[in-house]
């Protein structure tokens, strides 16, 4: 099974017109500020720039102190090669500029307190670095970790710089100390300011999924190609691979997107075993090197070590980046590859990209279930309907001409019985065509009905037809219920006489109706030979269904002399 989806152009089906316009929409604004999620090129760029400036100052500008001269102009060349390496270690591999992070940041502090030693005196006020260097670092570490690397070189800094101006004053060098203690100042409050930055930046860039269009419960092929879609668009990849478990499956289902579209096929588990489903973080990965960067809580890790992932080796992919998805149907893994870029800025967002993409998947299940649980009490509804109403109808009309016949033996005239049958007919036909409409258009469930004529009318209904005798006891005030509950009260006296005189065989029915606090109770005797003697006598399934879903109560007496049916439902009324 082959689904054809635009990439950069290419034709695209209906089913994932939402996915291609919401990929779209977001390659256009990510491409926009495609630095964003570049942030160790762009450190190590501004790095670079930084050190060049600070050199050329040094070596043009006469007014600019040297304590050491050709020392520390090489001091600071030295530092410039430094800059350029971490540079191309930044544009050629996201790995080492992961690990070289750390190291690169602390050589920074220490250049940049010793920037201090080189250029200052009380006549190079706008010749020091010290502000630039001290933003840049501060800047790095809000970028690439968190606030609290910002805040731990925001104290390191502060300290090593008073211990520094306090030392060349010792030592009698020409240093002014109000600016001095003015430019710390400010180094306080620039602090403070990035930390709280730092704070509100929360995860960091987050990336919406948009769900695609179409009726909760039946669009999960859409969410998983929008989703491989999003990712994609994302990352500039030209191949994404989604491998995906479910719980109720036994095989693996992947769906592969390239630029001539997706291709879906189906697999058994062997190869993967529990690696789909068991946690998994979200990662930049290579292969033949051993490497793996996750995004883990509290941050991001990396390690060294044989990359387990039965998925990427199956698709022959050496570097990539995977994102695990869970859901309550299953799990699975997402592997993008060929990508634009590599970074690990990507790793937050993607993480949180699979946790919405899970819950989408989470959504379109309930709603899934919903549905089937609804069709389901449809169902059971209509059953219970017409079991208690045209089943039980056919199964009184057959009792009746069975006498009809015989009364036709004994030489009697059949026309008055037969007209009998007729009415009955005719009432049951406009009961049925009732049923069908209501079924059509749906109950109003506002519209109140007092119930004693309702049942004065069934009893004298049920009474000719099954050949009984019949007795209503009601109170001795109105009890309005509504349409739709007067309906299933009806059910429920219709079900019970039928099941009296076939099962039971009676002559005698007596209905009790009344209510106390929004509770109504039914009750229905008949003097019958009860229901066979069992220590667990099995309950009517009609009845116990109908009363269970109208959130009532059911229980039943039965001696020899017959048997009682006691009814507690809630009515809403109340006196």
């Amino acid at each position: 099974m082959v689904i054809i989806l635009t990439y950069n152009g290419l034709p695209v089906l209906p089913s994932v017109t939402h996915a291609k316009y919401a990929s779209r929409i977001t390659e256009r604004s990510l491409y926009k500020s495609a630095l964003i999620r570049r942030t160790g090129r762009v450190i190590s760029t501004a790095r670079a720039v930084l050190a060049l400036l600070f050199l050329l100052v040094i070596w043009v500008d006469p007014a600019v102190p040297l304590h050491g001269d050709l020392g520390n102009l090489l001091y600071v060349s030295l530092y410039l090669l430094w800059t350029a390496f971490l540079m191309i270690v930044a544009w050629r591999s996201w790995w080492f500029d992961f690990r070289l992070a750390t190291i690169a940041q602390s050589i920074d502090i220490i250049i940049f307190l010793a920037a201090i030693y080189v250029t200052e005196n009380r006549f190079t006020e706008f010749q020091s670095p010290f502000l630039a260097f001290a933003a840049f670092l501060l800047v790095a570490a809000m970028t690439r970790w968190s606030w609290r690397a910002t805040a731990v070189t925001a104290i390191i800094v502060l300290t090593a710089n008073l211990a520094i101006g306090l030392t060349m004053v010792q030592l009698g060098l020409d240093i002014d100390l109000f600016r001095f203690a003015r430019r710390t100042a400010y180094m306080i409050v620039l602090s403070s300011i990035l930390i709280w930055l730092s704070l509100s930046r929360g995860g960091g860039r987050v990336m919406p999924f948009s769900e695609p269009p179409g009726l909760l419960g039946g669009r999960r092929e859409q969410l998983l190609d929008s989703a491989l879609a999003l990712i994609a668009s994302a990352l500039g990849a030209r191949q994404v691979v989604l491998a995906f478990s479910a719980n109720e499956e036994p095989w693996v289902e992947f769906r592969h997107r390239t630029p001539a579209g997706i291709t879906v096929h189906r697999a058994g588990p062997g190869d993967f075993g529990d690696q789909l489903t068991s946690h998994m973080p979200t990662a930049l990965f290579n292969i033949a090197k051993s490497r793996m960067i996750g995004f883990e809580d509290p941050g991001v890790v990396a390690w060294n070590a044989p990359v387990q992932s039965q998925l990427a080796h199956s698709y022959g992919i050496n570097e990539g980046v995977l994102v695990p998805l869970q859901s309550a149907t299953g799990g699975g893994h997402i592997i993008a590859w060929d990508c634009e870029t590599l970074s690990v800025d990507d790793l937050a967002m993607l993480r949180a990209l699979g946790d919405q993409i899970g819950h989408a998947l989470d959504r379109d299940e309930m709603a899934s279930l919903a549905r089937s649980a609804a069709e389901s009490g449809v169902r059971h509804a209509v059953a219970r309907d017409l079991h208690d109403s045209v089943a039980q109808f056919l199964a009184g009309t057959l009792f009746r001409l069975e006498a009809l016949r015989r009364w036709i033996r004994e030489g009697h005239d059949p026309e008055g019985e037969i007209d009998s049958i007729k009415n009955a007919l005719r009432r049951e036909q406009i009961q049925l065509r009732q049923l069908i409409e209501r079924l059509r258009r749906g109950e109003e469930g506002d519209r109140r009905t007092e119930i004693a004529d309702e049942m004065r009318d069934l009893l004298t209904e049920a009474g000719a037809h099954w050949h009984i005798e019949t007795e209503l006891v009601l109170p001795d005030h109105p009890q309005w219920v509504s349409v739709q509950l007067s309906h299933e009260i009806r059910q429920l006296v219709r079900e019970a006489i039928a099941n009296a005189v076939r099962h039971g065989k009676c002559h005698k029915v007596c209905v009790t109706l009344s209510d106390e606090d929004g509770v109504l109770q039914l009750t229905i005797a008949d003097d019958g030979i009860g229901f066979p003697d069992h220590p667990n006598p099995i309950l009517p399934r009609s009845i116990s269904e109908r009363v269970a879903a109208l959130g009532g109560q059911f229980h039943v007496a039965s001696t020899t002399s017959g048997a009682r049916l006691d009814i507690a439902i809630h009515s809403g009324e109340f006196a």
